[in-house]
């Protein structure tokens, strides 16, 4: 006589298949949601905090002390060059946005948002442009946003009440990424670039940081520390940056799960205290 439990535990061997491979699957496709999610402090503190606004107009005085100085040492046409997004511009409703779809960043959706031309200024970003071009200067606008988006950008620019704002002095990206070649038709223009500003270390090309790993973004800024607060005003961006890129070799061609074990691995922590943790 067969016995009656064999059909019963390949029944119950198929349900624990079944849900391990449901587990798995559920872990792939949380792991996209996991690197938007992880994105939220980032951005509340930037929208909330009052650090954040602090340190954004911190780094206008520096910038508006810096210009005042260069001023005095010129005796040729000179510019101020100034990122626009997370520098003059802030893009946070755009990744509350992600955050609260679950979208991560796509060419398409930052386009429209660009084109939808509601992107706030950076608290004190307007009075800086202005005070530039009350001493003199010429202020360039050189930002990686596609050259699509420029019609757009300029009338949420000038909307903004930003100065100057026109063909010339709004470079957008019509290429590479690389800054290096618009800084240079600045230059050609017959313009001394006497200070920068941006989020990004690739903000400053002559450092040269693009498509670098940290370890050589970090020596760059050590070679560089005393330009920092002179002729280079960096600005807060936890939410996104080419830092992320310099994680590892290769980062964004990773899988999502790929990308948090990168992220995870990079975290500098604590090797625990002398009593055992438990969770």
């Amino acid at each position: 006589m067969k016995s009656s439990h064999c059909p019963l535990r390949r029944l119950i061997f198929c349900f624990a298949t079944i849900a391990a491979f449901q587990l798995l699957a559920g872990c792939a496709t949380r792991a996209p949601d996991r690197l938007i999610d992880q994105n939220t402090q980032a951005v509340l503190w930037m929208q909330n905090a009052g650090e954040y606004q602090a340190l954004c107009y911190q780094a206008f005085t520096l910038a508006e002390q810096a210009v005042d100085q260069a001023k005095k040492e010129q005796t040729e046409p000179w510019a101020v060059v100034v990122d626009l997004d997370e520098t003059m511009l802030d893009n946070s409703p755009y990744a509350s946005w992600q955050l609260l779809n679950g979208m991560p960043y796509g060419t398409a959706t930052w386009n429209a948002w660009c084109d939808a031309g509601e992107t706030p200024a950076i608290p004190g970003a307007v009075e800086f442009a202005r005070h530039v071009i009350a001493q003199g200067g010429a202020l360039f606008y050189v930002s990686n946003r596609s050259n699509e988006t420029f019609d757009a950008s300029l009338r949420n620019l000038q909307q903004l009440g930003f100065p100057e704002v026109n063909e010339t002095r709004l470079l957008l990206k019509t290429g590479t990424s690389n800054k290096e070649a618009r800084f240079q038709k600045i230059a050609d223009a017959g313009y001394r670039v006497v200070l920068m500003l941006g989020d990004n270390l690739n903000d400053f090309p002559e450092i040269a940081t693009y498509h670098k790993g940290n370890d050589e973004r970090s020596a760059a800024v050590e070679a560089h520390q005393s330009d920092f607060g002179h002729r280079f005003i960096v600005f807060p961006n936890p939410s996104y940056g080419d830092w992320e890129g310099g994680l590892i070799d290769g980062y964004h061609t990773l899988s999502a799960e790929e990308k948090l074990t990168v992220r995870e691995q990079n975290l500098n922590a604590w090797s625990g205290s002398s009593t055992e943790v438990t969770r």
